[in-house]
């Protein structure tokens, strides 16, 4: 009982703080299981997928009217998203448990690097750019669909949800608001793990005891970050998330190298 109820509280942490940056849980997901539970890392990624799908599920349910994704722009690139997926979670069984360590930590350190970046560019243009807004036009389609691509291939090989490049690249390259941006990402993710999830699955890297309750954690964490959004401030959030990142990134780096 008292694992199920960690695993529950673990997937609640992530599945708030994956759902506030449209990153997906996956990127907490994955160290904390190696962490605490110590379970082999194709494990983790494999419940860290059906986490993101969980994540996924709960932010687009219920995000308030207005503050959705972009549906019709998600679809699109996930045509790339998904086919990068697939191959990335072919390769994880190619590779060795040291090389997805220091991997997922490289990932890591980037999400931390984007994730100051976004703080401060929302500081600087809080007042004259809105979150959201409906008179937009996606631009630079080759580079969002190769963008796209590769962050599904990372989200099959490392379980992460790619949110941490797609947001990005669809609000710098693409024209889409910041905050629309990461609606979509949180839209899209769950796809993007459905479609690598299988592979896992029939791997036998999915133990359904760990799974469920993780899931179940994720799900109502995401939804209960839906409401936090709009009663905590979300400087605060991105310095806890900045050194959350980092010390999960120095963890699984030097688990990597010692393995």
């Amino acid at each position: 009982m008292i694992t199920i109820l960690l695993l529950l509280g673990i997937g609640l942490l992530a599945g708030i703080l994956g759902a506030l940056l449209g990153l997906g849980g996956g990127i907490f997901l994955v160290p904390l299981l190696t962490l605490i539970f110590h379970l082999p890392i194709r494990v983790a990624v494999g419940t860290s997928l059906v986490g993101v799908i969980a994540t996924s599920a709960g932010v687009a349910a219920f995000a308030p009217r207005g503050r959705g994704g972009d549906v019709e722009l998600a679809l699109r690139l996930e045509m790339a998203t998904t086919a990068g997926a697939i191959g990335g979670g072919l390769l994880a069984g190619a590779f060795s448990s040291r090389v997805l360590h220091v991997l997922f930590a490289v990932i890591v350190f980037i999400s931390a690097g984007y994730t100051l970046y976004k703080g401060r560019s929302g500081q600087n243009k809080s007042v004259q750019e809105p979150l959201f807004r409906e008179n937009y036009q996606p631009r630079n389609w080759p580079a969002g669909l190769s963008a796209a691509g590769l962050a599904g291939m990372v989200s099959g090989l490392l379980g992460v949800g790619g949110g941490f490049i797609k947001v990005p690249i669809m609000y710098a390259l693409m024209n889409v608001p910041l905050g629309v941006a990461t609606a979509t990402s949180n839209f899209m993710v769950g796809i993007t793990a459905a479609a690598s999830v299988f592979v896992y699955y029939g791997r036998g890297d999915i133990y359904p005891m760990v799974v469920v309750p993780t899931a179940m954690g994720v799900f109502l964490g995401a939804v209960s970050a839906v409401y936090f959004l709009r009663r905590i401030g979300t400087v605060w959030v991105r310095k806890a998330l900045v050194v959350l990142l980092i010390l999960l990134g120095v963890y699984m780096l030097v688990a990597g190298l010692n393995h």
